[in-house]
């Protein structure tokens, strides 16, 4: 479970009198398994929430905590999926999935099964050799995702990683990664600007207020899983819609 209890989150600079508050006054449980999409406008704290969870930086009030424990550091447990895919060009496909698991575990520990499995579950075959220049966006995306499950995460932390692909695309991936999750039903924070994304993809979806982000909405979504695109044609789906941008919408 992840825990935070009334973070704020501020940074200070030489030559600013005042902190610049990124986000204050947030607490949220997360419960094991759960996906929860974050949305709120620009600036408003979203990838910093992702980065306290992940270690990558601490709060400035408050605790983040994974099962009551504090957390102060990057850990296994947790992965990271970016809006960039952020892969190592001079390294294969093969390479960069193992990439993840030869950090955990060193070189040896690097299992050439598993890399051939998560290939073949990512669609991938044929593409092995090639390097992330001659791969589409959407399959440099999957290399990225493949390569944050190598370690089997119990929490895959995703910033926006759909946000830079075209509709279809964005379409088919949306689908490809609820269909991975079922299986394994990792806890996912989903960071997104597209409320329509959000609702399709998460069990809850938080709605953060404009900086110094504040949770301004904790929706929960009740629409049955498996996930389907037509679904978004429903008079439900389009109800959590206009409830969301209702509280996006400035005053």
């Amino acid at each position: 479970m992840i825990t935070l209890e009334d973070v704020t989150k501020a940074y200070f600079s030489r030559g600013h009198r005042e902190p610049l508050v990124a986000v204050q006054h947030v607490s949220l449980t997360i419960a094991d398994g759960e996906f929860v999409s974050i949305v709120g406008p620009s600036g408003c704290g979203k990838t910093t929430l992702l980065n306290m969870v992940a270690g990558f930086e601490a709060p400035t009030q408050g605790q983040v905590m994974l099962d009551g424990t504090v957390i102060r550091r990057p850990g296994p447990e947790r992965a990271v999926v970016f809006q960039q895919p952020s892969l190592l060009p001079w390294m294969t496909v093969e390479e960069n999935i193992a990439f993840g698991m030869m950090l955990a575990s060193g070189r040896q520990g690097v299992d050439a099964s598993k890399v051939k499995e998560m290939v073949e579950v990512m669609g991938l075959q044929g593409f092995e050799s090639h390097r992330p220049y001659q791969l589409s966006g959407g399959m440099q995306q999957r290399v990225a995702i493949a390569r944050a499950l190598m370690t089997e995460p119990r929490i895959l932390l995703m910033d926006e990683p759909f946000g830079a692909l075209d509709a279809q695309t964005r379409s088919e991936m949306q689908r490809f990664l609820l269909d991975l999750w079922k299986v394994n039903r990792p806890t996912v924070l989903f960071v997104t600007h597209d409320v329509e994304e959000a609702v399709l993809l998460g069990d809850r979806v938080v709605v953060m207020s404009t900086r110094p982000g504040e949770v301004a909405m904790d929706l929960t979504i009740e629409l049955p899983r498996p996930r389907h695109w037509d679904l978004v044609l429903s008079g439900t789906f389009t109800d959590y819609k206009r409830r969301i941008l209702a509280v996006l919408r400035p005053s």
